[in-house]
């Protein structure tokens, strides 16, 4: 049996605002919007992500997080700052790695990383 990766696991406080944000950052949809949902798959054509209620603050950010990539940099870049994300820094020291080091609405730090079309669709 093979292995792939089925979701990445975000911890968050407010489980509300943060299905918000990535199913309109990424096209996803929610498994369930119930009130007190503790735990939430969203999911589309191009991946999965799970958002966990922590309990207790969350920290450590940096351990984990997402690397999104686009044909389009800046102008995904711009679209997610609109969402709701911070830009933290633009990362250019290797021309063959071009990204944006963005913060969602509760700090998880992620990436959004220039790739050619042909890239972008890969699995």
């Amino acid at each position: 049996m093979g292995i792939r990766l089925g979701s990445t696991v975000i911890n968050c406080a407010d489980i509300d605002a943060m299905t918000r944000f990535w199913c309109e950052a990424l096209g996803l949809r929610p498994s369930s919007t119930a009130p007190g949902d503790t735990f939430r798959l969203l999911r589309g054509d191009r991946g999965t992500i799970s958002l966990q209620r922590a309990l207790t603050p969350v920290t450590a950010r940096d351990q984990m997080h997402l690397d999104l990539y686009s044909d389009d940099m800046e102008a995904q870049v711009e679209r997610l700052v609109r969402l709701g994300a911070r830009s933290v820094r633009h990362v250019t020291d290797d021309p063959e790695d071009d990204y944006v080091v963005l913060a969602d609405p509760e700090g998880n730090l992620f990436c959004v990383c220039a790739k050619p079309a042909a890239q972008v669709g890969e699995r």
